[in-house]
């Protein structure tokens, strides 16, 4: 009687593990391989001499690193250029080996061979900086399996940056997150939302894409989907039902109305949360989210209009893979230690010379900063046939992984090249028109340093590339690298004004670098207040970025304090500790200025103006700090003036933005 009881407790007890185990199994799995890999310098002049992508790596010289990893930031390897071998073993169970596994890396520079159990199975070249997902389903075995990976960062034709024309670190290395992602052979690989506000209502036009179309048949296949608010107080679910669209070129595409929406500002970074469940003859096969925002951009009449609202912005640029100890291998906490040094100085605006890590864009769309991602093209190259293939590669990669993100508001395609020149212009009209047809709710732009010469009403050379798109983007540093002064800035603007008119102008770099231009950061200071006010005064331009945030760690720098090279042009030191020329960038970066300020009978009474120049945008819900006294500023127009008043006897004054950053710090 006993075991009987027993055993039917067993049979209850195995029942409901298998009920809830089979509840409970995702319908993907996302699984880290970040952590301990061996590693190995391969510095030997034949190509893969041992054959470690087919054996095992061992020897005396094999040692452990931790992925994420760098390997020029370690000491003694800041110079070497080459090859580099990462492995580490990885369980497959029999249930795993039934699906889809895929290998996901977020960033290997800039060549990568993958081996799964000594077979090749995929390689990624000539895009350092972007994801790519690998299919390892064939090589798989129940059990343990090994993955080799080989790194190449020597210079290369065949790469974008090409050769050794880039300003930053060559950081080789397996140096982002690295995963395994297990699908049902139905299963999604992308969703694309384009959230169009107008005024307080919306529409969501949303494409999604599959691992493998050819497991997908439009009449087996339904898409339920549900929308809510995802970092707003209220909550709402704004959408819960089956998405209705068509299915055309392997993606579904529909569009979905909606009578109030909460739209994405800088100063209200409003975001949604689309969850996609795809179900296959009525049984769930796939699940994934993604966040969005409503937000729309333009240029109008000169200025950056972003939801309808005109606007001229100021910020400043970023050099990652700057900390000493990691490089490219950078942690979050080490981007958002940056993020929040550019938030705190006023910078709503940023580019970035390369393509960036999700976590900067997701934490850029939750805090607010507007943002342009940009090919890695630099300097004197020549988009040839190949590099456009690579260029366009790299574009589709880009796009697709952060098409959702409403802080990117701009894609560039290049940097300081020879623009002038009619194969360039050629080659950048193409990669224009190439980006333009994947997104066409984004700016496209080319950052150019020749936009002011003088040459081009003498016939020597062709009208510079950049007037061709969006918004004109101009390194401007005749005060230093062009060999002039302050004194020749507003003129020198005043003929690009004429020389492309009609054109809106945003300053995409401006500053001094250390040692090669003396003066120190005094005179970064000062120049920076010079130049801005020139820059405000000139109607034409849109915006302007000083470069840049940080001193940072670039293979052609000038300085070598440290072990790897670098360039001293930041308000901050390499270590982020800030110089003082930092205050003065939060000063010259601030929307609005304290007209009149005193306190009498414990009363502060602050007058407030909105920036009529650069930057000039509308405050809303900006909070003044006195003590512990709130006084809220509702709305705040540029050149408006508004006096506001509080009781207390604090001698301390702050004014936040709604997302909790400092706009300035008075002391009375």
């Amino acid at each position: 009687m006993f075991e009987s009881k027993v055993s039917l407790l067993l049979a209850i007890l195995m029942f409901c593990h298998v009920f809830v185990f089979s509840k409970v199994l995702p319908h993907r799995e996302n699984i880290s391989l970040n952590g301990e890999w061996n590693f190995f310098v391969d510095s030997t002049s034949t190509d893969n001499p041992f054959n470690w992508g087919e054996t095992e790596l061992k020897g005396k010289l094999i040692r452990t690193v931790t992925v994420p990893h760098a390997w020029n930031a370690e000491k003694g390897m800041e110079k070497y250029w080459g090859k580099c071998w990462y492995e580490r073993e990885f369980e497959i169970s029999e249930q795993q080996l039934l699906k889809i596994t895929r290998l996901q890396f977020d960033g290997v520079y800039h060549d990568a061979e993958i081996y799964i159990n000594g077979k090749k199975a995929s390689e990624h070249k000539g895009s350092g900086y972007t994801r790519f997902l690998v299919n390892i389903t064939p090589y798989l075995k129940a059990g343990i399996n090994r993955l080799t990976v080989r790194v190449d960062n020597s210079p290369s034709q065949n790469n974008i940056p090409v050769e050794k024309s880039f300003d930053w670190a060559n950081d080789g290395g397996i140096y982002r997150n690295v995963s395994l992602l297990i699908t049902e052979p139905q299963a999604i690989r992308n969703i694309h939302v384009s959230g169009i506000p107008d005024k307080n209502k919306g529409n969501a036009n949303i494409r999604i894409s599959f691992l493998d179309t050819s497991d997908i048949h439009t009449s087996t296949i339904q898409l339920k989907a549900t929308i809510t608010e995802e970092n707003q107080s209220s909550k709402k679910c704004i959408y819960d039902g089956y998405l209705e669209g068509n299915y055309t070129n392997g993606c579904f595409t529909s569009s979905l109305n909606f009578d109030r929406i909460n739209p994405w500002h800088f100063d209200a970074p409003n975001l949604y949360k689309l969850n996609v469940k795809l179900i296959v003859d009525g049984k769930e096969k796939d699940e994934l989210s993604t966040c969005f925002g409503f937000r729309s951009i333009k240029i109008e009449n000169n200025r950056y209009v972003l939801n309808g609202e005109p606007m001229r912005v100021v910020g400043v640029e970023w050099m990652p893979g700057s900390t000493l100890e990691r490089g490219m291998a950078e942690t979050h906490e080490d981007f958002e230690k940056n993020l929040r040094l550019m938030k705190n100085a006023n910078c709503i605006f940023t580019r970035f010379h390369w393509q960036q890590d999700d976590y900067i864009f997701d934490w850029a769309d939750r805090n607010g900063m507007l943002i342009q991602e940009e090919l890695p093209i630099w300097g004197a190259v020549s988009i040839t046939d190949s590099i456009y293939a690579i260029g366009k590669r790299q574009i589709d990669e880009m796009t697709e992984a952060h098409y959702n993100h409403p802080s990117i508001i701009s894609w560039g395609i290049g940097n300081e090249m020879d623009s002038r020149n009619e194969t360039t212009i050629d080659g950048l009209k193409k990669l224009y028109t190439y980006v333009k047809s994947l997104d066409s709710s984004r700016l496209v732009t080319y950052a150019s340093n020749r936009l002011g010469n003088n040459s081009m009403n003498v016939g020597a050379e062709l009208p510079d590339a950049t007037g061709e798109f969006d918004m004109m983007m101009f390194n401007e540093y005749y005060s230093t690298w062009f060999g002039q002064s302050v004194d020749s800035v507003s003129k020198r603007l005043d003929e690009i004004a004429r020389n492309y008119p009609g054109k809106a102008l945003t300053i995409s770099e401006w500053g001094i670098c250390e040692p090669v231009f003396n003066g120190g950061d005094p005179r970064r200071a000062k120049e920076m207040i010079q130049l801005i006010n020139i820059y405000a005064s000139k109607p034409f331009i849109a915006g302007a970025i000083y470069f840049c945030l940080n001193d940072y760690r670039t293979q052609m720098g000038e300085d070598f304090a440290y072990s790897y090279p670098q360039r001293v042009h930041g308000v901050c030191d390499i270590k982020l500790n800030p110089k003082p020329s930092y205050d003065t960038l939060k000063h010259v970066c601030s929307p609005i200025m304290v007209k009149k300020l005193s306190q009498k009978e414990g009363k502060i009474s602050i007058t407030l103006a909105g920036k009529p120049g650069l930057p000039n945008y509308t405050v809303r819900n900006y909070s003044i700090v006195a003590g512990n006294k709130k006084v809220q500023i509702i709305e705040l127009k540029p050149g408006e003036e508004k006096t506001f008043e509080i009781k207390t006897n604090s001698k301390e004054i702050r004014i936040f933005r709604t997302t909790g950053f400092e706009v300035m710090h008075l002391k009375l």
